[in-house]
């Protein structure tokens, strides 16, 4: 479907919103469309919706009963109008932990280089890809399904735009799971430091995980020891990949910045951990393929999509000199001493200096009035969206009920596996009945 480029000129240019429904299997039970955002940002509805006919969990034979399930793909990912950007700038681009001024200053050119062939391929669009833009094209999107009200399911980045939606029309929703809380409220220090924290929580638990189970490749070694003077050793000396010289799909060497940045994908789901282990076992031994740099050969990459939403949604005033950046790094090693706070907002605050667009969604409290129960659902051990997040989001939607799985993982309704809590969100996107508040079950 067809949208406003802008939305304060709504007879203006438009753009394509692109979206994949698989309609319900009971049409005498269906309720209406399940919008469903995977969160990203940058991740594609679209393509989500494949698990279907793979996967029972986690669409539901049940869930399917009563919703067309409806795959949202947000302006500038995916089907809808694109982000376009040169692959070949962002393959040149260096550490985002630069150690003095003059790393710094590459780094910063680099971004504007980056983000000139963004603006050049992409046109007047990268200047309109704040949430706030994309609350308002769901809502659209809701209208041209024909639901009075919207079913809408968001994951990670996805519970953004949930929230912003309760702000712009808490009186059109039915029900609303935000899965994997994303606070946008917070300061960037403060942003950073709690995910920096999550990420090294987690990493200790896995290295304790790995101490206990022979299924791990690191077991009866100190794993922090270890991991310290891995990425020591790569800070001075990167280590070989093989896998990418063998395949030039990605980067030849890597750094100790690298592998910090890449253990926190992996503690993203709990069956990936032995994977963990295993990479670090190889990068100890001379071998880190799985910590490369991936290179990218297409225009229209996600890495592009989410570099260029995150400039519109959270600023980088902090960071705006040498002196600030590297204050928080004296920081974010001291909180987090393994990890160093490599985490996703690192990456979003260092990547948008020097963005040709400026911040048009900066982060602030909500103020949502008048909306019916949402549910919002946390892991206790996310290494990327903390429970911290979940409780501040949760204060900002005073309908909010917070349901909390005591595990670990990066949301709940798309991890492997069997869930009580999953079978409660569903329970809750067909009845719209919520369990009690500060309901706690297992993973």
């Amino acid at each position: 479907m067809q949208a406003p480029l802008d939305y304060a000129e709504p007879d203006g240019p438009t753009i394509t919103l692109g979206l994949t429904r698989v309609k319900a299997t009971d049409p005498d039970k269906r309720i209406g469309s399940l919008i469903i955002n995977p969160g990203g940002p940058g991740g594609p509805g679209s393509d989500i919706l494949d698990v279907v006919a793979r996967f029972n969990p986690p669409f539901t034979t049940e869930l399917r009963e009563y919703f067309d399930l409806v795959g949202l793909d947000p302006r500038g990912v995916g089907l809808s109008t694109p982000v376009m950007c040169d692959p070949e700038i962002w393959n040149e681009g260096g550490s985002l932990f630069p150690k003095d001024q003059a790393a710094y200053d590459a780094m910063v050119a680099h971004n504007k280089a980056f983000g000139a062939s963004c603006l050049e391929n992409t046109g007047p669009l990268l200047a309109h890809l704040d949430t706030v833009s994309v609350a308002r094209d769901l809502d659209a999107i809701r209208a041209a399904l024909g639901d009075e009200k919207l079913n809408y399911l968001g994951l990670s980045y996805g519970s953004m735009i949930g929230a912003q939606y309760a702000e712009l029309f808490p009186d059109k929703i039915r029900v609303m799971a935000l899965d994997g809380a994303l606070d946008h409220s917070q300061s960037e220090h403060t942003s950073q430091f709690v995910e920096a924290k999550a990420y090294e929580l987690v990493f200790e638990h896995f290295a304790a995980w790995c101490d206990a189970n022979e299924e791990c490749a690191l077991h009866g070694k100190d794993v922090l020891k270890e991991f310290d003077a891995l990425t020591k050793q790569a800070d001075e000396t990167p280590i070989p990949a093989p896998d990418c010289v063998a395949s030039g799909q990605c980067r030849a060497i890597v750094t100790g910045d690298d592998i910090r940045a890449s253990v926190q994908g992996p503690l993203r789901k709990f069956a990936t951990w032995p994977q963990l282990g295993d990479g670090l076992a190889k990068a100890i031994n001379g071998d880190a393929s799985l910590f490369a740099f991936e290179l990218r050969t297409e225009a229209t990459h996600s890495d592009f999509s989410e570099t260029a939403i995150q400039c519109m949604d959270w600023t980088s005033a902090t960071n705006a000199t040498f002196e600030g950046l590297q204050a928080r790094r004296i920081f974010d090693v001291a909180t987090a001493p393994h990890t160093q706070g490599a985490t996703q907002s690192w990456r979003a605050q260092t990547r948008c200096l020097g963005w040709p667009v400026p911040v048009t969604n900066p982060p602030r409290p909500l103020v949502v009035k008048g909306a019916p129960p949402i549910l919002i659902v946390n892991a206790t051990y996310d290494p990327s969206t903390s429970m911290q997040w979940a409780l501040e989001m949760s204060h900002q939607l005073p309908s909010a009920v917070l349901l909390i799985r005591d595990g670990y993982g990066h949301v709940t309704f798309s991890n492997p596996g069997d869930s009580q809590v999953r079978d409660l969100i569903v329970e809750y996107l067909i009845t719209g009945n919520t369990p009690p508040p500060n309901t706690v079950l297992p993973n």
